[in-house]
This record gives C-alpha cells, sequence and structure tokens, in this order.
C-alpha cells in the first residue's frame, strides 16, 4: 500500500514530497537516535497536521485524495476477506482515518477492527496571519537538506552537521513556534498511533481474546512495527516482516518479499492449524512442486498462491541472529523498490 500521509503532503503542501521526508526523518532521529522522553515514533501524523491546515486541507479533500490515490497490493482484498473470517483479525495503523475510510471501503471489511490515527480539520479554524506563519515555516523545512544516513537499529551513531541543523530547525518549529500559535491546539487532540500504541494494542488485544502471543500472528514492515513483532516472535508466535524495512526484519521470525499478499495469508494458515515449527518447516521446503504436493490446511488456497505467482514464488526466509543482517538489507531495498513505484 502507498505512503498516504506523504501523498497527503504531496497533495496539499508546496514541496510536501521533501516536506514530509525531513519531518519523517526528524521523527525518526529523536525518537530512535536521540531516545528523547518526549520523542515517539508517529509523531509524523501529528507533526504534519497543522500544516495540512495551513495549506487548505479539509477533511473532505483529505478522504477524497486517499480515495482516489489508494493503492492495495494484488488480492488483498480476498485475503482480508479470508483472514476476517478465519480468525480474529485487527489492523493497526498510522494512516489518517480519511485514509482508513477509504481503505476499509475498499476491502469492505469493518472500521472498527482498525486502531488508526485521528484529526478532525474542520473543526479547527486558522486566521490568516497563522496560515502565512506556518506556510513560511513550511518553506524553512523544505530549504533544510535531507539527511541520507541509514539508522541502524541498536546502533550508536554520531550526527552530522546537516542532522544537527535539522534538529536545530525542527526543534524551533515544533517546540517555540507553534506551541504558541492557536492551531496547536489541534495538535494537542490528536490521536496518533505509533511504536509505543501498536505494542499497547498489541497486549491489549491479547487479553481480551485471551489468545496469548504463541498463538498470535503479527504482519507488519514499518519501522514502528519494530516492538510489536519483537513482542511476538519472543512470544513464540508469528511476526512476519512483509516487505519489512531492516527494523521491522530485525523484529521478526519469517521475512516474506512479494508483489502478492496471497503468500501471507498461506503461511498465517499454517500457523493457525498447526503451529510456528510447522511454519518453519514450510518455509524449509519452498518449492514449487513440493508444494504442489504437500498437504495443507487449504488447497485452494495454496494453489491461488501459486497461481499468482507463476513464474517465480516469493522469497521467504527464515530469520535468525546469523542471518538478519543480510536479510534485512535485501528486504529493505526491495520495499523502497515497491514504494517508488507508481503501481505495483
Amino acid at each position: 500500500m502507498n505512503n498516504s500521509s506523504k501523498g497527503l503532503c504531496e497533495r496539499f503542501i508546496k514541496n510536501g514530497d521533501k516536506f514530509y521526508d525531513i519531518i519523517s526523518r526528524y521523527d525518526d532521529i529523536i525518537a530512535y537516535v536521540l531516545n528523547r522522553d518526549e520523542g515517539r515514533s508517529g509523531n509524523t501524523a501529528r507533526f504534519i497536521a497543522p500544516f495540512l491546515k495551513a495549506f487548505g486541507a479539509t477533511d473532505y479533500g483529505m478522504y477524497q485524495y486517499c480515495k482516489e490515490s489508494l493503492r492495495i497490493m494484488p488480492e488483498a482484498k480476498r485475503v482480508m476477506k479470508y483472514l476476517t473470517n478465519t480468525l480474529p483479525t485487527f489492523i493497526s495503523t498510522s494512516s489518517y482515518e480519511h485514509n482508513v475510510m477509504a481503505l476499509c471501503d475498499t476491502l469492505d471489511i469493518s472500521i472498527n477492527i482498525v486502531d488508526r490515527a485521528t484529526v478532525s480539520m474542520d473543526s479547527y479554524d486558522i486566521s490568516r496571519s497563522e496560515g502565512r506563519l506556518i506556510r513560511e515555516m513550511a518553506n524553512q523545512v523544505t530549504n533544510l537538506k535531507l539527511p541520507r544516513h541509514e539508522y541502524e537499529l541498536n546502533v550508536p551513531m554520531t550526527l552530522e552537521a546537516d542532522e544537527i541543523h535539522m534538529i536545530e530547525v525542527c526543534d524551533e518549529i515544533f517546540h517555540n513556534k507553534i506551541k504558541d500559535l492557536e492551531i496547536n491546539e489541534l495538535m494537542r487532540n490528536m490521536k496518533v498511533v505509533g511504536a509505543n500504541e501498536k505494542a499497547y494494542s498489541l497486549l491489549d488485544i491479547r487479553k481480551r481474546t485471551m489468545i496469548d502471543l504463541d498463538g498470535t500472528a503479527y504482519i507488519g514492515g514499518a519501522m514502528m512495527d519494530y516492538q510489536s513483532m519483537d513482542l511476538v516472535r519472543d512470544g513464540g508466535g508469528l511476526s512476519m516482516a512483509f516487505n519489512g524495512s531492516e527494523f521491522a526484519v530485525h523484529g521478526c521470525n519469517i521475512a516474506v518479499l512479494s508483489r502478492d499478499c496471497t503468500v501471507a495469508a498461506v503461511l498465517v494458515q499454517e500457523f493457525y492449524n498447526e503451529g510456528i515449527e510447522a511454519v518453519y518447516e514450510l518455509v524449509r521446503n519452498w518449492d514449487r512442486e513440493k508444494l504442489k504436493n504437500r498437504e495443507c490446511p487449504d488447497r485452494y488456497l495454496m494453489d491461488a498462491m501459486l497461481a499468482a505467482n507463476p513464474h517465480k514464488l516469493p522469497e521467504v526466509y527464515i530469520v535468525d541472529k546469523d542471518n538478519v543482517k543480510e536479510i534485512a538489507k535485501k528486504s529493505n531495498g526491495y520495499r523502497k523498490k515497491l514504494f517508488s513505484q507508481k503501481n505495483y
């Protein structure tokens, strides 16, 4: 699926693609590199909200853009229908509710199973002078140089001059300038979903459903999925990095690289019926002829996956401490390639 938050910035904010990349990088640095007390992954959705408002975004306009620009992977609707009909299914996303509404309409699923970021643009007014100030701040951000360093999990790093300058400028904007504006009320009142919220949601679902982590399958790919995936993996469940970032792969026990999502349903079904060891055994025998003749919980689903990938099977790996760096790098590159394409 496309990055709807970045898309909204591109649609409404001048030079919005670079603006989003800078704000997202700032969010990553304060959360994962500086480890600030107030730092938390997921703040990007909060940081960009006043700028969307200042450039004229409305709730209806955001919904319409998300609906028109939504891209989903092949067979996503059928896979979601299969999963929701088979076992308790929940979604946690940092996307705004506007995008979630469009997604649920397209996939024909209930929005009640989705934990999402919420903000109401139409509930807040912004004066002309405030709007002008915020648009000027946006120009300050887009005039910054975008740092190119990749941040590795649990690896100390030294910030370079362009990164330090970016932090200083963004700190001034969010801790001083916007804090004194009326639009700050919008930021304070909105709900965001980051790494901590995803993990809390996972533990809450565990409590409500009385399904322990060894009976849980978690599919993620973003940096902020790491904490939840790490919990599920260590708890004996299926932690699947699907076209995952480097962070996500470090939290998984199964990594998948694929343009078709049917493979995810195949692996979840195997886990649901036989447990994590059966998934490992399936991956060890990930060969077209073996899969054609294999006894499996749902032959139709397996055949659908094989038919959807006639030339080459999806790449599926068991991830451990010996191969995690290699697979993380490969998966991250595959993910970037997919997200850079207009259609897939």
